[in-house]
């Protein structure tokens, strides 16, 4: 039990920085931002947050405070999350959206010390996945407050007060976190980590930490953190020759597809709201069900792969996720009303579960494919760069997606799929990766 009364207050902060990963879009929206803004805005806070998990870990791991880091990140996540909603000018969100970004990618590190300071390795696995579930569960119940709270509010009030309201109830459950945080997290004594340690702790989170949606790579950055315990620039450079030619060109296809991915994501957010026409409620309800799809499948594509060539499966979910992709961008060619018997919200909630299930298997083949060519003593090391991979992918893919998507959404969309669809073909005409097994 005293570990449950910490790890609520992370749960209370995941709800309340999921509600803000969709609510601030919206409200960029709103205050007038274009896609640009959205593509700016996604592409700085997956920026910040690998030297927010970096230096907030190697302090807490040089001092031993941890306990004081992730007081401190908290408190700034509470703050930023109490400001966002005075600001009203687009530079000013984006800037304390950022700082929000940081803040929360320097918990991460940090609590995974503090949930295995005390344990023997053999429970590491056990903590950490019980760690992600807190946070994971926290993150799915924060799409469901937006949703009921956009849908049930909004029946009584203006779409202003909505906003505002739930904004208020985000930054709520963000003081709530940083108070209970102050009272509950433990006081462990220093945790001594060398690079084998850290090389564990890197692979066990590569497992673990799946339980969100890929819109935000929010996990991304702890692994990053451990695997820079495991890897320095000298040891890097003399690994570069170790790993076989078939990882480096799979990290060529994943930077591709995680490119894609991001294209998609930047801008969709203003375009449900404006040029598709649906409401807060259902844009929250559309990532909720993308994220729940992606998180009740992965148990079945980690069986369904040990099961199958993990080449033909990653292969075909990103073709499936490609064709979700076109999917969304032919609506937006032919307008939203020409969806007009189907009923529109479903043709779109459809296409998003479709991604959101894509996700479990490309996530689960991504972490068997790295392992097994990775050599065994710098896996975690090989899993931290496959994670900075992709938040450096998608940073990119945030601003070519707001970009493109200020000229047309349609094309924004189809770039997106063209570049899964390039690293599809890759990963498929690559034969030794099909010698990669989730086991591994």
């Amino acid at each position: 039990m005293h570990h449950d009364r910490w790890l609520v207050s992370l749960s209370l902060s995941a709800v309340a920085s999921s509600v803000a990963g969709l609510l601030v879009p919206l409200y960029l929206v709103k205050l007038g931002g274009g896609a640009e803004a959205l593509g700016v805005s996604a592409a700085l806070a997956s920026l910040v947050g690998a030297p927010g998990a970096v230096l907030a870990g190697r302090y807490a791991d040089r001092t031993g405070n941890r306990r004081g880091v992730v007081v401190a990140a908290l408190a700034v996540g509470a703050v930023a999350l109490v400001t966002l909603p005075l600001l009203h000018s687009v530079p000013a969100v984006v800037a304390v959206n950022a700082v929000l970004a940081f803040a929360l990618a320097a918990i991460s590190p940090v609590v995974t010390m503090l949930v295995v300071a005390d344990a023997p390795e053999t429970a590491w696995s056990e903590r950490i996945a019980r760690l992600n579930t807190f946070q994971g569960y926290g993150a799915t119940a924060g799409l469901v407050v937006g949703t009921v709270w956009t849908v049930v509010v909004a029946a009584a009030v203006t779409a202003d007060v909505v906003q505002e309201s739930l904004f208020a109830l985000a930054a709520a459950f963000g003081v709530a976190a940083a108070l209970l945080g102050a009272r509950t997290l433990p006081r462990e004594d220093r945790l001594d980590v060398g690079p084998r340690r850290s090389g564990r702790v890197a692979t066990i989170l590569s497992r673990t930490a799946r339980n969100t949606q890929d819109a935000t790579f929010a996990y991304g950055t702890n692994r990053l953190f451990w695997a820079s315990r495991v890897l320095s620039l000298s040891r890097l450079r003399r690994l570069r020759g170790d790993l076989p030619t078939a990882l480096w060109v799979y990290f060529g296809a994943a930077f591709v597809f995680f490119t894609g991915f991001a294209v998609f994501w930047a801008p969709l957010p203003l375009y449900l709201q404006t040029d598709a026409g649906f409401s807060a409620g259902g844009v929250f309800a559309l990532y909720l069900v993308n994220n729940v799809a992606s998180t009740v499948l992965y148990g079945r594509a980690g069986l369904l792969t040990a099961e199958h060539d993990v080449r033909f499966v990653q292969g075909s979910a990103l073709g499936a996720r490609a064709a979700a992709f076109v999917g969304v961008a032919g609506i937006a060619v032919l307008g939203i009303d020409a969806l007009d018997g189907l009923g529109p919200l479903a043709v779109v909630t459809a296409l998003l579960a479709v991604v959101g299930v894509t996700w479990a298997f490309i996530a689960v083949t991504g972490t068997a494919i790295v392992s097994r060519f990775a050599p065994p003593a710098a896996r975690g090391g090989v899993l931290g760069m496959y994670a900075a991979l992709s938040a450096v992918a998608g940073a990119i893919g945030g601003l070519l997606g707001g970009w493109i998507a200020a000229y047309r959404f349609d094309l924004a969309f189809a770039v997106a799929a063209a570049l899964v669809v390039l690293g599809a073909v890759v990963v498929y005409g690559v034969e030794q990766l099909s010698s990669a097994t989730p086991s591994a």
